[in-house]
């Protein structure tokens, strides 16, 4: 308990989309002096900011944020890079006397932070150019249906066009004749430099999805078109991974001609509310994490106030 009463505090606020985390990580930070290291797998691109909800300029002039607009649309970003530059932000953030606060949905940016990364031994570079060579010439959807029959669990958390880790995912269950994702639930993620309180924003259903509707809209209204349309001008290829990701991939259809508008405004709201069951599914696995809904902000003032000691309470209370 000593050495777990000298690491360093974290609050994280974790959630679905649209559940209210940026708006509540904001509150929570001015009160109890702190900076956000944000944990959105879009955030971190520069120029997509519609479709990805990011914190607004004026947000930010409100509390310091880190981790938005790191890397262009084309650049490759991942887990690991994220958890590097998450880990030197908190170190920053801390040696300035200040709290750290991570909020975001991305539920694997948030583990690779607290707990570091599985990286297993074994590499075959023949074995892995074979792999990428097969992905260059049938595409990576194949290897994915390929990864499905080997580790189920590995390609429902991979997404079907990212070929770095469907190549990598085969490549250590060839060579480990064992699933990647059972490695990894071995490997446990069990030691963590930081003492955190984890806390899950859950609306309650009908509520959520009101929410991620009302988004839908409020993002076309901003002109989500208008930014992919921008973009594509800008020379940036519609298949790489930041386009695969809902609400770009529906407007880069709809530019195309695949889809109608009305089309594209409900495969939007219908493919984010699947994406936040996911979301929901993975937080429920997470070690630690305690269950809130948006209405007991007074109990998550609370739980954040006794956590980090800091004396102080929410207006009003």
């Amino acid at each position: 308990m000593d050495n777990e009463a000298q690491k360093p505090p974290v609050v994280v606020i974790a959630g679905p989309t649209a559940s209210g985390k940026t708006s509540l990580s904001i509150r929570l930070a001015e009160r109890f002096d702190g900076e956000i290291i944000s944990a959105d797998a879009m955030a971190v691109y520069r120029r997509m900011d519609v479709g990805t909800a990011k914190p607004t300029a004026g947000e930010q002039a409100r509390v310091p944020h880190h981790l938005v607009d790191v890397v262009e649309p084309d650049e490759p970003f991942d887990a690991a890079r994220f958890s590097r530059l998450a880990r030197e932000a908190a170190a920053k953030i801390h040696a300035r006397g200040k709290k750290v606060f991570v909020a975001g949905g991305t539920g694997l940016y948030i583990r690779a932070f607290l707990y570091g990364l599985f990286a297993p031994g074994k590499s075959d570079p023949t074995l892995r150019n074979r792999l990428r060579a097969e992905a260059e010439a049938l595409g990576a959807p194949a290897l994915h249906a390929r990864l499905a029959r080997v580790d189920p669990a590995a390609a429902g958390r991979i997404h079907q066009n990212d070929a770095v880790r469907i190549v990598r995912a085969l490549e250590v269950a060839t060579l480990a004749e064992a699933p990647i994702s059972r490695l990894q639930e071995e490997h446990g993620f069990s030691q963590s430099p930081y003492r955190h309180l984890s806390l899950c924003l859950a609306p309650e259903r009908e509520d959520l999805y009101a929410r991620i509707n009302r988004r839908t809209d409020l993002m076309l209204e901003q002109g989500l078109v208008e930014e992919v349309e921008t973009l594509l001008q800008q020379g940036y290829d519609p298949t790489s991974k930041p386009f695969q990701s809902i609400g770009y991939k529906e407007v880069v259809r709809y530019l195309a001609g695949g889809l109608g508008f009305e089309e594209m405004r409900k495969e939007i709201a219908k493919q984010t509310r699947r994406f936040a069951k996911r979301q929901l599914t993975w937080f429920k696995k997470e070690p630690g994490m305690q269950w809130v809904r948006p209405d007991q902000e007074g109990e998550i003032f609370r739980l954040v106030e006794d956590f980090l000691g800091a004396g102080a309470a929410p207006a009003g209370e």
